[in-house]
């Protein structure tokens, strides 16, 4: 019995060393896990796309790592669409809005001067009707008479009574040959307007005035303007310019244009004073009957 039991402890013996040796040789440089011909070498899996077998840092910036095509453009960046645009975030792309186009507008020319092409120039003219109220019973205040009084009232609250006489004076007018006629040279101060709240001196602005009267109607004509500037030269005498050399002059328009529509105001509002004094209605005092 013993004999049996000595034997098959030796035989389980020779079988355990047979099997271990067999095991311990799996384990050598020869098997499928080395470096030189298994799967797991680095010569088969690309982690930078490129079959260099060499591990690239995903996050690498310089030109030789991060654009070949591993972890970059294609997948976490801006172009790949899973990181990028599609959930707000950008890492090298920012939007910025557009800067508006500047377009300078071409300077427009001032055209609201009233130009005679007959005579080429500058004139202001009109004939007015002035016409009786009908239920006006005094006296005939739109005959030719009354007319004139009121014309010559104007002219003494536009320039002044002393000025007004001197004018008339120096423009050698006939009162017998003309009749019912005011003719006589201004010279007033320009007030050219920079902007909307500043007003300067422009010097001085010189014209012809005749007004003409009949009954029911009168008319007005200004013209022959000449724009006098005191000369910045050093010279006595003042600079004087016509007012049409301004219309079409090249040089320094935008003054030209400054002292043409400082002009248009005045004048403007000249003669809208002198309609308001003609076309007044007197009074009359219903006792005065």
């Amino acid at each position: 019995m013993m004999k049996q039991l000595t034997l098959t402890i030796a035989i389980l013996g020779i079988f355990g060393l047979t099997t271990f040796a067999q095991t311990d040789d799996s384990w050598d440089n020869g098997d499928t896990w080395d470096n030189s011909g298994d799967t797991w070498d680095d010569s088969s899996y690309d982690y930078d796309g490129n079959g260099g077998g060499t591990y690239q840092d995903p996050y690498a910036t310089d030109s030789a790592t991060a654009d070949d095509g591993g972890w970059d453009d294609g997948g976490w960046d801006d172009g790949g669409g899973d990181w990028g645009d599609s959930y707000g975030y950008q890492e090298e792309e920012f939007v910025r809005s557009a800067r508006p186009k500047f377009e300078r507008k071409p300077y427009e020319r001032f055209t609201g001067m009233p130009y005679d092409s007959a005579t080429e120039l500058i004139t202001y003219i009109e004939i007015v009707e002035v016409l009786v109220p009908d239920d006006y019973f005094g006296d005939y205040y739109a005959g030719e008479d009354s007319l004139y009084a009121r014309g010559m009232k104007w002219m003494i609250a536009e320039f002044g009574e002393k000025e007004v006489k001197r004018m008339i004076e120096e423009s050698g007018l006939d009162p017998k040959r003309e009749g019912k006629t005011i003719k006589a040279t201004a010279e007033i101060p320009l007030k050219v307007k920079i902007n909307e709240y500043q007003t300067v001196d422009g010097g001085k602005l010189r014209f012809d005035i005749e007004l003409r009267f009949k009954d029911e109607r009168y008319r007005y004509k200004f013209n022959n303007f000449v724009h006098l500037e005191t000369d910045l030269g050093g010279g006595k005498d003042m600079i004087e310019t016509y007012m049409e050399y301004y219309l079409d002059a090249k040089n320094d328009i935008v003054h030209n244009d400054k002292v043409l529509k400082a002009t248009n105001e005045q004048m403007t509002t000249m003669i809208d004073n002198l309609k308001k004094t003609c076309d007044a209605t007197p009074f009359v005092d219903d006792d005065d009957w």
